[in-house]
Order: structure tokens, then sequence, then C-alpha cells
């Protein structure tokens, strides 16, 4: 093989995480038997139908998915999209997952698991690194059609803590819903729902916030307004997770990630003495006090609100 060759392909190899592709090398000029007899003297592993790892590159969940991708002429999509993107909660995923325009017949494919489009313009895809996916928002709205395999409460929470990382917008997923609604796109009607909820609920930052809203609305207390931002005489005082305004009675949710640190600690309690001396309640639950005693919580909050009604 001639040194030009020879280089084109590890260049080639070396943007696509070490790998290459049958037409790639034709039109780098190798012929069937040439590209066949690297693999006899294992300079080429073939990965898929289509595409060859170089040899002694090291294999990679990435490397899998591109593969994939490669094969197919397909975008990651579903839960790898979910796990590429790093959303909450689909960092373990190891599942392939690639979407194919429909036109394209690829079932029970070596690499993955094939989803079939009618739909899939540019705007949709984007590239994390070299391999092509389905942006967050149509990522979503693909976790959404898998339901109810993957639970909804699954994917609300990833929804939230994506809204809290500025990685979606709800009127974002609204613009693409309404899109994709009127070609009957499959999870349209769930997406639908984990929107409204979100309407109904609040903007929550994580699922303990969530479950606490959940855990009011089901005993008939009124819902509070969550990411309160608080102002006393025209200074920024605080952002709570939770208040209720007309009687002013706040809710600090404190969850083991977000309130771990000794500083952060100090910080939540000096904040907290500031509610105080401002005239709020404030009232702190933590993640086991919501799971496993949610009946001590709304007794508390019955009783703070009835306390500052009679006030």
């Amino acid at each position: 093989m001639r040194p030009d060759t020879q280089r084109a392909i590890a260049e080639r190899a070396r943007s696509q995480l070490g790998l290459v592709t049958r037409p790639q090398l034709q039109a780098m000029g190798l012929s069937h038997a040439a590209i066949e007899n690297l693999e006899v003297v294992h300079r080429l592993e073939q990965t898929g139908h289509h595409v060859f790892r170089i040899a002694g590159v090291p294999t990679s969940f990435e490397q899998r998915v591109l593969a994939a991708c490669l094969d197919t002429d397909g975008v990651a999509s579903h839960r790898t999209a979910a796990r590429l993107h790093r959303l909450h909660g689909w960092s373990t995923s190891g599942l392939v997952e690639v979407s194919v325009e429909r036109r394209r017949h690829h079932a029970g494919h070596p690499l993955g698991v094939v989803h079939t489009s009618t739909n899939l313009p540019p705007d949709d895809v984007v590239h994390v690194g070299p391999i092509p996916c389905t942006g967050v928002a149509r990522t979503f709205l693909g976790l959404a059609a898998l339901a109810p395999e993957v639970p909804v409460d699954r994917i609300r929470s990833s929804l939230d803590a994506a809204a809290r990382d500025g990685l979606v917008s709800d009127a974002w997923l609204w613009w693409r819903l309404e899109r994709l609604r009127c070609r009957g796109r499959n999870g349209v009607s769930v997406m639908e729902e984990v929107l409204r909820r979100r309407e109904h609920l609040g903007p929550t930052e994580s699922w303990l916030e969530h479950r606490f809203l959940e855990l009011l609305e089901a005993d008939g207390l009124p819902l509070p307004v969550v990411q309160r931002r608080i102002r006393r005489r025209g200074s920024f005082v605080a952002r709570v997770d939770a208040r209720w305004d007309d009687r002013a009675v706040v809710v600090e949710l404190d969850g083991h990630a977000s309130h771990s640190t000794r500083e952060q600690l100090d910080r939540d309690q000096r904040r907290r003495n500031e509610l105080t001396l401002a005239g709020d309640t404030v009232l702190v639950f933590t993640y086991d006090h919501v799971v496993r005693d949610p009946a001590d919580i709304l007794r508390t909050v019955r009783g703070a609100l009835r306390g500052t009604a009679a006030a």
C-alpha cells in the first residue's frame, strides 16, 4: 500500500474514533480485494456491515455508537443520545440506539437498535464530538416515544435537570412538539403530559422538589411558588425552593448532593436566618424526610399555613 494511502486511512480513522468505512476506503483507491487483505493481515477489524476498526485501537461506548451511525447512515438517538448529552439519569445506559430515515431498512442490525423516522430535519441533528446525534429537545421527544418502557417519571426528572442547566426550555419543547404533532409522531402525547405537568407544578430543579409538590397536590394543599426570588426593600435576600407568598411560608429541601459541603451548609443557614428575621416561617425537609415520612411533612406544612393565616 502506498504511504500516502496509509496516511489518509490513519487521518480518517483518527477523526472517527479509530473507525473507517468501506466507501471511505474505496474512495481512497482501495479495491475490495485490498480491503479484504487488510483484514487478513489483521490491520482492519470489521465491526459492522460496512465499518472497520483499525486494529489495536481501544473500544469504547462512543466508538460503538459512531460505528452504528456510520453503518446505518443514521444518528444517535433516544437513550444513547441522552447519555451523550449527559442528561440526568442516563450516564450508565449502555444501549446503542440510532435513528434513520424510514426509507432505509436496518431490521435486526448487529450494532444496536435502529429506529425509523419520516422526519429528521437538519435542525434536529447536532454533533457530540464526531458523533451525529439528535439535539436535546428531539432526544426528549424520542424518550417520550419509549414510554412506558421508559418511565414517565424518569423523563420528567431528566427534563427538570436539563431545564435547570439551560440545556432545553419548555418553550422550545412546546414549539418542537407542535411541529411534530401534525405528523403523528410517537411520544407527542407523553411529552405533552410532562410539559403540562411542569406548567401546573412549576419548573422544579430536582426530583425532590417535584415529589414534594406532588405530595401537596395529592393532599389538597395549595401549591406554592417554586424557585421563588425574595427581595426586601429592593434588595435580593434569597432564592428559595418554594414559598407561599400570601402566608410568608418558605420550604427548603435539602438533597444529598446539593447541600453537602460545610460551606454550603453555612450559606444555607445564614440565608434561612435572614428569611426568619424578615418575617418568613422557614421549614426545612431532607430527602429522607420526603421519601420516608411524607405524612409528617404534610402535617407540618398544614400547621404552618394555618398558623400564618390565623396571625
